[in-house]
């Protein structure tokens, strides 16, 4: 890589990824590991990773459903620890831009600021490959504003509105040309613009060339730019800040069984397990305990217990999220909450015991982290991916180190990909034989 600067070649910088939930931590670090990248998830802050140039090394803040003064203050004590180790910062966001996403915006600012006063963030959330695109300054979804979408009634972070402006208060928007598309130096010139207004600049983008050439525009910047976008933009940055870098050739396990952990009450993941149970009906079982077996003590106990007693004889065993969508009490709609996913991360635990010689598919951020902190994992290293945006890699520390986990966001992939990839890591044919 050249300094835009000096002109000198400089060896791959040092990147510290911070991001809203886990899935999405992880759809971005492995971007950079496509690229070449050391790339990690750190899960205990502990286990700090490596900082030798070429590496990057993914902070999980769990501020995306948190109120804008706790997620802001997350961001930033997640940025700061980036900012001592790290000489690249990437804010990770949601794609959709679900939750608080301006106050994580400020937090990176915040601590990026302390050492580098100019710094500015540089925003675009795209996505083209999943169907998320940015056209004056309306959030799309295959072409619909995303808060006409699914995603935009969410259950824990619904959406009133696809504009990015208001979406990111404060923000100075940068359309694409009327006519044609930016050139790295069109653009650069129109950020210098921007940014004699605003610290905040957010960019059309409605394919991954757009990416690329705003990933070529955050190089000029150095140090002095947060980039804070999805996965996209990742896999733009990854190779820009990485130029040099080769591919890492990484040997996969064989699993003998896999447990799938939906914690997402998203319609894509409810049909893509529905699909699995669909066509593995005889090599699977589901355990899903109803509202009132997660909330009454007595009987998350008894389903624990029957859940336990499982001898793993399946290939698949599926720990699926409460289907109902009304409280008991019958008002208003269900929500995941902590006790949910903690009940979900323990039934887990129970059948994982030291077995690394099993996969782990999660699907959803919040139950994925934790079912991870249950298992003590201290980092994930993260390898390549099985789908666009559905990562895998390996766990490292606590009862199941060694074994292999993707992660999957909840609104993500086709219907079918979550059976695809079962079927794919467990060797099974069309007739539900392992090859």
């Amino acid at each position: 890589m050249t300094n835009a600067r000096t002109g000198n070649v400089q060896e791959a910088p040092v990147v510290s990824v911070v991001a809203d939930d886990l899935t999405g931590a992880m759809d971005s670090a492995v971007q950079f590991a496509h690229a070449g990248w050391n790339a990690q998830l750190l899960l205990d802050d502990c286990a700090l990773g490596s900082h030798k140039h070429g590496s990057v090394s993914a902070f999980v803040t769990d501020a995306r459903a948190l109120g804008d003064s706790e997620a802001r203050t997350r961001t930033r004590s997640a940025a700061s620890i980036g900012a001592e180790r790290a000489t690249r910062l990437f804010l990770k966001i949601d794609s959709t831009l679900r939750g608080s996403v301006g106050a994580q915006v400020g937090g990176a600012l915040d601590a990026w600021q302390r050492t580098r006063p100019d710094a500015f963030a540089l925003i675009c959330p795209a996505y083209p490959a999943m169907g998320r695109t940015i056209a004056d300054g309306l959030l799309l979804v295959n072409g619909t504003p995303v808060h006409e979408t699914s995603i935009g009634s969410d259950p824990v972070t619904p959406l009133t509105t696809s504009s990015v402006a208001e979406l990111i208060p404060g923000s100075c928007v940068v359309p694409a040309p009327k006519r044609g598309r930016w050139s790295k130096e069109s653009l650069l010139a129109a950020i210098r613009v921007a940014r004699t207004t605003s610290s905040v600049i957010s960019v059309d983008a409605d394919e991954q060339n757009d990416l690329a050439v705003l990933a070529e525009v955050v190089a000029e910047f150095e140090d002095d730019v947060v980039p804070v976008g999805s996965a996209g933009l990742a896999a733009a940055l990854a190779t820009v800040w990485g130029a040099g870098l080769e591919a890492q050739s990484r040997t996969r396990q064989n699993p003998q069984r896999m447990i799938i952990v939906a914690s997402s009450l998203h319609d894509v993941t409810r049909s893509q397990v529905a699909a699995l149970s669909a066509r593995r009906c005889e090599q699977s079982i589901t355990w899903a305990p109803t509202v009132r077996e997660i909330l009454d003590e007595g009987e998350r106990a008894a389903w624990l217990s029957a859940v336990r007693a499982t001898d793993l004889r399946h290939l698949i065993t599926v720990i699926d999220a409460p289907r109902q969508r009304a409280e008991p009490s019958g008002a208003g709609e269900f929500k995941p909450t902590e006790l949910i996913v903690q009940t979900l991360a323990e039934a887990t635990s129970s059948l994982i015991d030291g077995r690394t010689s099993i996969a782990l598919m999660l699907l959803g951020g919040e139950g994925a982290r934790a079912v991870l902190s249950r298992l003590g994992a201290q980092r994930l290293h993260i390898h390549a991916t099985v789908r666009e945006g559905i990562p895998i890699g390996s766990i490292e520390g606590g009862i199941a180190a060694g074994a292999t986990v993707i992660t999957k966001a909840g609104g993500f992939g086709r219907r079918t990909d979550v059976a695809d990839i079962a079927d794919e890591l467990l060797s099974i044919n069309n007739e539900g034989i392992r090859q």
